[in-house]
């Protein structure tokens, strides 16, 4: 009993622990989920991570999923990130806005997933009924396309200089090339955005790249601090540094009320061969970032990019005039043409004037691409992005001309690469002309008739709204050709005077400059009634013949219908006489096998001289009388006795006489004696049509004689008799 209590106290205990480091664990995990926030407000991206995946098992909340794609898209892990993006949407899609579709889209094209890409914001903007941005959506998809089209627009090389962290922002100064890198000592700062080093500015020698970093050195210890500085630009004499750097003042960084330091652009003057006079320009501020600057050509106007408030998104594109007395004008916002609602960054000024950005905001492949936009009369025109393989579907950016304005430098986290950010050299090698997919329809109208070329015929080209795109007339030689879209369905139609008209349609798919042939042949008017009534004479003589045809069918149909009833009656007559043969041999054998029982089981029934007769004594008559006399009934019941056992039988009663007497009289004598005999049998329950009674008188003696006299007494009465021949066995008293 006592081990019991013991066991069960234990139990007790246990449960107990078990709640305990229960509600431990969900503390400890709720500490570390607020910790994760914590660190991502920061911007300490790299460091979230972790503990947003440890915290997944239990806490896969919208906040939670969004925080962690974010994470990993701010960290260019664009695999994982489409896949939170895709979960978010998936799990909690009536509550997601436009902008987690957008970073979906950035991420799947990013990671080559391009009909997905495009899948995801269509159908979004489908769902919401934005008409507008779904149209921009599909203008968009062609405009890239057209894009693709092109082909490689550049050769491009990743540089030397490049290690696993980032190099960016290269620019030419002088005999010496001039980039932005994170830090090179490995006890310097890590920035917890990405837990990389800070950045700084570093000069190389222009003909030693590919010697690799080694050589590369700090532009000015005044310059780089332990936080960011670049990318920058520098005046046309070479005297002021335009850079970028985190809010910085007194050593120490600045950050505004959500704890992030903002960037600002600082200027430098160059004084005997050292940096100095470093001073933020007058149009920064500690509320928002002003960030990568670059000058026109003539050093009067200073481009940047800021997310200051006011403007069209996340980052705009400004410009401020820089006075003669080296003060700041007003930046000015460069409009709708060149911001969107997201991101334009890294402006860079040609000496022609063309502003080069990068943006994801403009239609791209992902991430941001780089664009460029001519100005002409001093007008910023609509940004053509660069093509390939200058963008990718990762970040390209810090797109930088050389003075010749076909070689340069750009940027790009594309996974190809060494590192986070790496710096590419490239060379013009197309010029950069975008159009719209286009295809020809050809083709060459004859006469149908002679097949010869005709020339003048009217060409029509209509749309599927029946709207007409274009006419044409054919050349001598009967060719013509259209300029068309590709993917777009047309209407073809060919006239002449004289001719009949004739159309077909033409689907164009997206093979750029196919072509597409449309040749037709007309039919002369004359000749098509030349040929119309050939037509009709021709169906006249067919119809004539169809009819004979017919009639001669329908004749060899009723001669074989005749024919077919002849064998059918000939057939008919042929069973029907088989049947009766069949009856009748089977009748035969029937009427065989009861006269043979009937032989057999009858006495009285005998066969003489090929006859069957019912023996009996003698029937005497009194002479030249017929009355039976009583002996002749009695020997008559054997003749009832026969006939009776044996209903089949039919008899006749045969009576003859001598020759004695006239012999007309004996005949007539003979034939009562026979009646007498019938009409005894018939009072005696024979049928009278059973009897056939037969008087023969003198006629048919059984001996012969020649006279009265030559004949014994004896012979005389041999030849008065009376015999009872069956002459029939089938007798049916049913039948009439």
């Amino acid at each position: 009993m006592t081990n019991l209590l013991d066991s069960t106290k234990m139990k007790n205990i246990l449960i107990y622990l078990i709640a305990i480091l229960g509600v431990f664990q969900t503390a400890w995990a709720q500490q570390e989920l607020e910790r994760a926030n914590h660190l991502f407000e920061k911007a300490y991206y790299a460091d979230a991570i972790a503990l947003y995946e440890a915290a997944l098992p239990t806490h896969k909340s919208s906040k939670l999923i969004t925080n962690l794609a974010d994470s990993y898209y701010h960290t260019f892990d664009l695999n994982a990130a489409a896949r939170w993006y895709r979960y978010l949407i998936s799990n909690y899609g009536d509550t997601v806005s436009e902008e987690y579709y957008f970073k979906l889209n950035q991420s799947l094209k990013a990671i080559g997933e391009y009909e997905e890409a495009v899948t995801v914001l269509f159908d979004y903007y489908t769902k919401e009924g934005e008409t507008d941005n779904l149209n921009q959506l599909k203008q968009a998809t062609i405009y890239l396309d057209n894009v693709k089209a092109i082909g490689d627009r550049f050769t491009i090389e990743n540089s030397a200089l490049n290690t696993i962290t980032s190099e960016f922002g290269a620019m030419q100064i002088g005999n010496e090339l001039w980039y932005t890198a994170t830090h090179k000592k490995s006890t310097s700062k890590t920035y917890r955005w990405n837990n990389e080093h800070y950045l700084d500015i570093y000069t190389h020698p222009l003909d030693k790249q590919m010697l690799g970093d080694s050589l590369s050195s700090e532009v000015s210890k005044a310059i780089n601090t332990r936080l960011h500085e670049g990318p920058f630009t520098i005046s046309p004499d070479g005297n002021t540094l335009y850079f970028t750097r985190n809010n910085f003042k007194n050593g120490k960084r600045k950050t505004d009320d959500k704890k992030i330091s903002n960037l600002k652009i600082y200027s430098a003057n160059l004084v005997d061969g050292e940096w100095k006079n470093i001073v933020e320009l007058p149009f920064n501020s500690d509320d928002f970032s002003n960030e990568h600057p670059t000058l026109n050509s003539d050093g009067s106007k200073l481009y940047f990019s800021s997310d200051r408030p006011g403007g069209f998104g996340s980052f705009d594109i400004y410009e401020v005039t820089i006075q003669q007395d080296n003060t700041f004008g007003i930046p000015v916002n460069l409009g709708a043409i060149i911001n969107t609602d997201k991101k334009e960054q890294f402006p860079f000024m040609s000496s022609d004037g063309s502003l080069y950005f990068s943006s994801n905001g403009h239609p791209g492949f992902g991430l941001l691409d780089v664009f460029v936009s001519e100005n002409k009369n001093g007008i910023f025109q609509q940004p053509d992005n660069l093509g390939l393989p200058i963008n990718s579907g990762y970040d390209d950016f810090s797109y930088n001309l050389n003075t010749d304005i076909k070689t340069g430098y750009f940027a790009s986290n594309r996974p190809s690469g060494k590192g986070s950010d790496d710096i590419y050299s490239f060379t013009v090698t197309k010029e950069l002309v975008i159009e719209d997919c286009k295809q020809f329809i050809t083709g060459i109208i004859t006469d149908r008739t002679t097949t010869l070329p005709l020339s003048d015929a009217i060409i029509t080209l209509v749309d599927t709204e029946n709207k007409l795109v274009s006419t044409s007339k054919s050349k001598e030689n009967g060719a013509f050709e259209f300029e068309v879209h590709c993917e777009t369905t047309y209407s073809i139609k060919a006239e002449k005077k004289g001719y009949e008209g004739i159309s077909r349609n033409i689907i164009t798919n997206n093979e750029r400059n196919a072509t597409k042939d449309a040749s037709m042949n007309l039919f002369s008017i004359t000749e098509k009634e030349k040929a119309e009534a050939l037509v009709v004479l021709k169906k006249l003589e067919e119809e004539k013949l169809r009819t004979k045809q017919l009639a001669i069918k329908k004749l060899e149909e009723n001669k074989k219908a005749q024919i077919q009833l002849v064998q059918q009656e000939a057939q008919e007559k042929e069973r029907i006489e088989k049947v009766r043969i069949a009856e009748k041999v089977k009748s035969e054998q029937t009427l065989a096998k009861k006269i043979t029982d009937a032989l057999a089981t009858e006495t009285a029934l005998v066969k003489e001289s090929g006859r069957t007769i019912i023996q009996t004594e003698e029937i005497h008559f009194d002479y030249s009388l017929w009355y039976l006399r009583r002996e002749s009934r009695e020997r008559l019941k054997t003749v009832i006795d026969v006939m009776k056992n044996n209903p089949g039988i039919i008899i006749e009663i045969g009576t003859h006489t001598d020759i004695r007497g006239n012999s007309g009289y004996n005949k007539d004598l003979s034939q009562k004696r026979a009646d007498s005999a019938k009409e005894f049998l018939v009072k005696n329950g024979i049928a009278s049509d059973r009897i056939v009674s037969k008087g023969y008188g003198e006629s048919k003696p059984i001996v012969v004689c020649p006279t009265e006299d030559a004949c014994s007494e004896e012979d005389h009465e041999w030849n008065r008799r009376c015999e009872f021949v069956v002459v029939g066995w089938g007798y049916d008293s049913k039948k009439p």
